[in-house]
């Protein structure tokens, strides 16, 4: 039996800085190999083969991705054997001997070559954090424009209403159903700026889930609120539950998963806009509760026309950021010594239960 594998991006670039849940992950983990070394596109041909040689032995995986380059990975986790290998650097191990290892990969680089290349990656890397900081600066500026925008549709909003949606919503999907176990509560991202737009991975993460609730609203009328207080119902029912976070407000969710239920619920608005496309798909609409009559059109025109701006700024300042990103690693690559590097992949191969 052939695994599946399921994708998620690693890192979002949100308006409160760069957000991961490495940290989560790592606690969920029984094994993690944390790989040190220069930033290379060649690790994630290795991440792939552990996943592919894993696959072949039946073991579902989770993929982890960077959002600044096309189908490059940062981690990949064996969820059967809960073995984690990372890329490290934003995380490094603290239980040494205990689970952790390093994976030191500097000695599959030729010296000679990383000595001759450090003058312009040095000077490559120093100008492309200011890519970085401006990216990120439009980012939170985008999200205080964002904040702004919400506040303009708060006033016109039903709460009773959306609470009564709430009840109802609850009482369908998850009724009486009690299971009598600690529930889990996991963390992973679905979707992040790119230098190619909004994107996300939300089509490989309901896949194999047979409802799939799409919420449509407006800005600000409390559809991340929503789905929170469902998420804290279903656990109260002992139901595993899995928070899907916003790739722009690192302190907003844009789905949950209710594994045993076979269930998601997703925010269905832009930039991640979805409609139902097969059965078990189903819409939860808010407009009945929001009073649009009240709303100064004037005003949002505006406010959205402000926001947009910033992002694709945002947006034009990570695309260099990640072109400059790629040259840099295609520096480091060409250093690589090839016998060197296929002696690093056979070795982690060997570690996959």
């Amino acid at each position: 039996m052939i695994g599946i594998i399921t994708h998620y991006m690693g890192r979002s670039y949100t308006g409160q800085g760069v957000k991961n849940f490495y940290k989560e992950i790592i606690q969920e983990a029984n094994k993690v190999y944390f790989f040190k070394g220069p930033t290379t596109y060649r690790l994630s041909e290795i991440l792939k083969e552990i996943s592919y040689t894993a696959i072949r032995r039946g073991k579902n995986m989770e993929w982890f991705y960077d959002p600044m380059h096309e189908d490059l990975l940062e981690g990949v986790y064996i969820t059967e054997t809960k073995t984690l290998y990372l890329q490290a650097d934003t995380v490094d191990p603290t239980y040494y001997g205990a689970g952790h290892e390093w994976v030191p990969y500097y000695e599959a680089f030729n010296d000679r070559k990383l000595r001759d290349i450090g003058p312009i990656v040095k000077d490559k890397q120093i100008s492309n954090d200011i890519w970085l900081t401006k990216g990120l600066q439009a980012l939170s500026r985008a999200k205080k424009i964002h904040d702004e925008w919400e506040e303009l549709i708060q006033a016109t909003i039903s709460w009773d209403g959306i609470n009564t949606l709430l009840e109802e919503r609850t009482k369908k999907s998850i009724g009486n159903i009690q299971l009598q176990k600690n529930p889990k509560m996991t963390h992973r991202l679905m979707g992040s700026l790119t230098p190619f737009g909004a994107k996300d991975t939300l089509e490989s993460i309901s896949k194999n889930l047979k409802t799939r609730l799409y919420i449509k609203g407006l800005p600000g009328s409390g559809k991340s609120s929503f789905m929170k207080k469902f998420g804290e119902v279903a656990k109260l029912h002992g139901l595993d539950v899995r928070f899907i976070w916003c790739g722009l407000d690192a302190n907003s969710i844009d789905g949950i998963v209710l594994p045993e239920l076979q269930l998601c619920m997703v925010d269905a608005t832009s930039p991640h806009v979805y409609e139902p496309e097969r059965e078990g798909d189903e819409i939860i609409d808010f407009f009945p509760h929001i009073d649009q009559t009240l709303l100064n059109e004037d005003e949002i025109v505006e406010v959205r026309n402000r926001y947009v701006n910033e992002m694709e700024l945002a947006q034009d300042y990570l695309c260099t950021y990640a072109g400059e990103s790629k040259m840099i690693k295609m520096l480091y690559d060409s250093a690589v010594e090839e016998d060197k590097w296929s002696e690093l992949q056979e070795k982690m191969l060997e570690t996959i239960r």
